[in-house]
């Protein structure tokens, strides 16, 4: 009850606070979870109910429901695994799959009692709203080639065709987070749990070498014979691949730090200085991918 009440709250407190909905969301399948851990999927499931409809009264009916579906299946399905002594990478990939799941049975209930999809973003409206704000400057006297250099029309067709792969990642990034904070409070009760490995061990599996090949193909073969769908899976392709090589060139560079002993005032520098340089991003991300190939940390202990 106490834990049904505190997610009740806490989902109150995200609803409105409408710029912090999903950095706040992102944490609470912790509450589901952690009932589901002490008590079995039973009462993490009445806990999930209870948590719907007194979120629906509480808050208007459509908006509970979406945010409560939502995030409930990742702690549901997050807590049964860590019940069950399940390893991190199944609890990380299941965690993930249900996240998926709810984010769809939510948008699914939108669609089906009001026609509308939350997940879609209409491009000519994002242009209608880019035109008025472009007549204004024009009114004001701005230069006509500033206007041209300022427009984002094709930022956000780019964005929308990237939605998919947008959409995965935060699902990964939600099931991340509730991962870290459920275990740390799992430790805190005494209960043994598996954590994630160092992140200088990290190692992705080599499928994300193969996809980003596979997407530089696509996109080029999708661009020049105009084959949309093919373009489009192209590049969420690259942009998930991307991301991985990313993560994995971080946790090389952070290896390599750790291994010549840099300070870690200079570790921040170099971080900070790899966030605001796109080439710099752009060189880790290939590196890591390269990485996830040859295993550059296997070669440098061998030669040690």
């Amino acid at each position: 009850g106490v834990m049904t009440a505190a997610a009740v709250v806490y989902a109150l407190a995200a609803i409105y606070l409408p710029m912090l909905t999903m950095m706040m969301g992102m944490f609470w399948p912790v509450f589901i979870a952690l009932v589901t851990v002490r008590e079995g999927l039973r009462w993490g499931v009445l806990a999930a109910a209870a948590s719907l409809i007194l979120t629906m009264l509480f808050a208007t009916p459509v908006t509970g429901a979406f945010f409560v579906l939502s995030f409930a299946p990742t702690g549901l399905v997050l807590g049964a695994l860590f019940r069950r002594g399940a390893d991190t990478v199944r609890a990380l990939t299941g965690g993930a799959l249900a996240s998926l799941a709810g984010k769809a049975a939510a948008a699914g209930m939108m669609l089906l009692l009001f026609g509308l999809n939350p997940f879609a973003m209409d491009v000519s409206m994002a242009n209608e709203t880019m035109d008025e704000t472009l007549a204004m400057y024009r009114s004001l006297g701005m230069d006509e080639a500033q206007l041209e250099e300022t427009r984002a029309a094709q930022v956000l067709e780019l964005f929308v065709l990237m939605l998919p792969a947008l959409f995965l990642g935060s699902s990964v990034i939600e099931v991340t987070a509730s991962f870290v904070v459920l275990r740390k409070v799992l430790v805190r009760l005494g209960i043994p749990t598996k954590g994630l490995p160092a992140f200088t061990e990290w190692r992705l599996p080599i499928f994300f070498s193969y996809l980003f090949a596979f997407s530089l193909i696509g996109i080029y073969w999708g661009s020049t014979r105009d084959i949309s769908w093919l373009y489009q899976a192209a590049l969420n392709g690259y942009l998930i691949s991307f991301i991985a090589g990313l993560v994995q060139g971080l946790s090389l560079v952070q290896f390599l730090m750790k291994r010549f002993n840099v300070s870690s005032f200079i570790r921040i520098i170099i971080y900070i200085f790899i966030a605001l340089n796109g080439f710099m991003t752009q060189i880790i991300s290939w590196t890591g991918l390269f990485d996830i190939a040859f295993d550059y940390r296997k070669k440098f202990r061998e030669r040690q």
